[in-house]
């Protein structure tokens, strides 16, 4: 079912409307939330869900085979639906973070007033999810995001498939997100980042699809008689194990590694060459064994300019049961 869940009338254009998809089983007892685009360039987590709606429909008429709805499944794909169609990671008119503003102001910025939708039409789930991409300029390696999970949680990320589960910092703006809401509430709930903003990556998304997938039926809201839910080995990080590598020099960076990519201490990560000779003027390379979650993708980079986040000793390591 689409439902509107906020509108928002403007002066010179149609009335753009927040939507939600929503589909209940015959015993919904709990429910499962994803929410994507929170920023308006995060076009996987954005063409993901659509996917996930075409899914789900299908389950719900029937021809989608050995699959049934039992619990009820809510997507919310295009939260930052203004600066979406602006093309920007932030509506230009406020440009606040929407992912800053949580659990959002009815009477507030418009950012505020669409987080305060997105809040209650979802802090009544037992899980959720949201989707992100990595911050301009950069690109993730698919990973998870969990802050001190229990031990449904730590299965819940199993399921989704990436073999990175990342702590954050738990600083004054962390608290401010969506999914820090979320769990503050109960909630068990993760974040699935993967890829670079303004970019469509088909394959990228056609894994992580299958995560989601997955997570559904691991969570019982799904149900499949032809296959089971797999759980995978997820390795967790602190927040401590992450090393930066910032450039040594102003110029253009030339990456020698692709995010996921296991690197050995003192391997290169790139080069950083001057913009108008090409001579070589750095060279970075990992701090520490560990794996490269995430790179810079824009080439122009300043001295001491991070580079890269490399995660490096291995904290706890989850297995599968």
């Amino acid at each position: 079912m689409k439902e509107t869940i906020f509108s928002i009338p403007a002066p010179l254009s149609p009335t753009a409307n927040l939507v939600k998809f929503s589909w209940e089983g015959m015993h919904p007892k709990e429910t499962f939330s994803i929410v994507a685009g929170l920023h308006g360039d995060q076009l996987n987590s954005i063409y993901l869900c659509s996917q996930l709606i075409q899914f789900l429909d299908a389950v719900a008429k029937g021809i989608e085979p050995g699959y049934r709805l039992k619990g009820r499944v809510q997507v919310i794909p295009a939260a930052n639906l203004l600066a979406l169609q602006e093309g920007t990671r932030l509506w230009s008119f406020d440009d606040l973070d929407m992912d800053l503003t949580f659990p959002g102001n009815a009477q507030g910025e418009l950012a505020e007033q669409i987080a305060d939708a997105v809040f209650k039409h979802t802090v009544d789930s037992q899980y959720g999810i949201v989707l992100h991409t990595a911050a301009d300029h950069y690109e993730d390696a698919p990973h998870l995001v969990c802050l001190n999970p229990d031990s449904v949680t730590k299965d819940l990320a199993r399921s989704l498939g990436p073999e990175i589960a990342r702590k954050p910092e738990e600083s004054p703006a962390f608290r401010l997100k969506l999914y820090y809401r979320w769990i503050n509430q109960g909630i068990k709930a993760v974040i699935v980042s993967a890829g670079k903003p303004h970019q469509l990556n088909q394959p990228l998304c056609k894994t992580l699809f299958s995560g989601l997938v997955n997570a559904l039926l691991w969570t019982g809201v799904l149900t499949c008689n032809q296959k089971k839910p797999r759980k995978h080995t997820v390795e967790f990080f602190d927040s401590g194990c992450e090393q930066l590598i910032h450039a040594g020099a102003a110029g253009l960076f030339i990456p020698m590694a692709k995010p996921g990519a296991s690197l050995k201490k003192g391997e290169k990560v790139g080069e950083v060459v001057d913009l108008y000779t090409g001579a070589i003027l750095d060279s970075p390379v990992a701090s520490a064994d560990g794996s490269l979650v995430t790179l810079r993708d824009y080439p122009i980079v300043y001295q001491k300019e991070p580079l890269a986040v490399l995660l490096g000793k291995r904290k706890f390591r989850f297995w599968p049961f």
